[in-house]
């Protein structure tokens, strides 16, 4: 365990599940972020979040945090579009990706004691400064990437995060 995790008291697992889920992911897309943070708590402080629920012996959530510019640009990467409004596809592009880093995950976690048997649905939140509360005991991993691919715009920054939260049943 690093230095790190062991001070954050992060599972090291979990994290490394979460940075190679989400960077094979978003690889079909063409992009390639860079993990520049990780935390045990969640963090919602953008506008648009997609959040898939996991289901089985061990249940839980993923959710993908960003702002409207980042979830736009990478909609549009993964649909192969340009769309600059947060619209329906923008929304359901921005769900297609948590769907995939979800399946990623729940693969990369098969054969571990973090194992789950079912994804849901992905659903949205729009709107910002939210939080999301949990049972006691879950274990939280979060970590904040950034996208050398995007142009970034005055007031925004080219960032995101996933965050996932898991219980033993």
């Amino acid at each position: 365990m690093s230095d790190t995790t062991k001070l954050l008291q992060l599972d090291e697992q979990l994290v490394f599940v979460l940075v190679k889920s989400t960077r094979d992911g978003l690889m079909m897309a063409g992009l390639k972020p860079n993990p520049v943070g990780i935390s045990k708590f969640l963090q919602c402080r953008g506008d648009v979040s997609s959040i898939v629920g996991f289901v089985g012996p061990i249940s839980g959530s993923m959710y993908i945090n960003t702002s409207e510019n980042t979830a736009c640009f990478l909609a549009s990467r993964m649909l192969g579009e340009t769309l600059e409004v947060l619209d329906n596809q923008a929304l359901d592009g921005l769900s297609e990706i948590a769907n995939i880093i979800a399946g990623q995950t729940k693969a990369a976690l098969s054969s571990t004691a973090y194992k789950f048997d079912k994804i849901s649905v992905p659903s949205v939140i729009v709107g910002n400064n939210y939080s999301i509360s949990h049972y006691r005991g879950m274990t939280s991993v979060s970590v904040d990437f950034e996208l050398p691919e995007m142009p970034i715009k005055p007031g925004d920054r080219a960032t995101f995060s996933v965050n996932m939260s898991l219980m033993k049943i």
